[in-house]
């Protein structure tokens, strides 16, 4: 609550690097929080507090204009990790389309990277919202690919432009003939 009170909910900007170019070609964007003591925390040590407190919404809405407010400090893309939790509350869902109408130019270098949980409750509005974002040129992602609750059946009904393989698959490809085919089986 302090850290919201204060701006102390911050956005770090992980880039992405191409292995072929070793070029930036996106960011991540990570949420922090700066305690009292301009420590940099974790989301593992205040996100599951803050959506029992009910602070999720305002974090989400911070990450959110940060993000936004970076797209227009680069010409790379950015990528804002969202769950199914903040499409399906009403205030993150109109602070999105707030954001992008008001920065439509800059929608084309946005992916929203669809964090797999169980707590979906409506597939339809998922589909219905990933729909609508699209119309602005903001990419799907889905993240972890292939462990949790992602599933093939997700991915037809979500249809993503971008599909990031989960790391317990791509570990042992090298070694393990199993894994190799599951994530040939995936790519194509």
């Amino acid at each position: 609550k302090k850290a919201l009170e204060t701006s102390k909910i911050i956005s770090y900007f992980q880039p992405i690097v191409s292995n072929l170019t070793q070029e930036v070609v996106k960011y991540e964007s990570l949420v922090r929080l700066v305690d009292e003591n301009d420590k940099i925390i974790s989301p593992y040590y205040f996100l599951d507090i803050a959506k029992k407190g009910k602070y999720y919404a305002q974090i989400t809405a911070m990450v959110l204009e940060n993000s936004f407010n970076a797209l227009g400090r680069t010409d790379k893309m950015i990528t804002i990790n969202i769950s199914a939790l903040d499409i399906e509350k009403p205030s993150t869902r109109e602070k999105i389309f707030e954001l992008l109408d008001l920065h439509k130019d800059l929608a084309p270098r946005l992916v929203f990277e669809l964090l797999e949980d169980e707590d979906v409750r409506d597939i339809d509005e998922i589909r219905e919202f990933i729909s609508q974002v699209k119309n602005y040129g903001v990419k799907i992602a889905i993240d972890d690919f292939g462990a949790g609750y992602s599933n093939f059946e997700r991915l037809l009904k979500y249809q993503p432009d971008i599909l990031k393989i989960d790391g317990s698959l791509v570990k042992f490809i090298e070694t393990d003939s199993y894994s190799l085919s599951v994530v040939k089986t995936i790519v194509a």
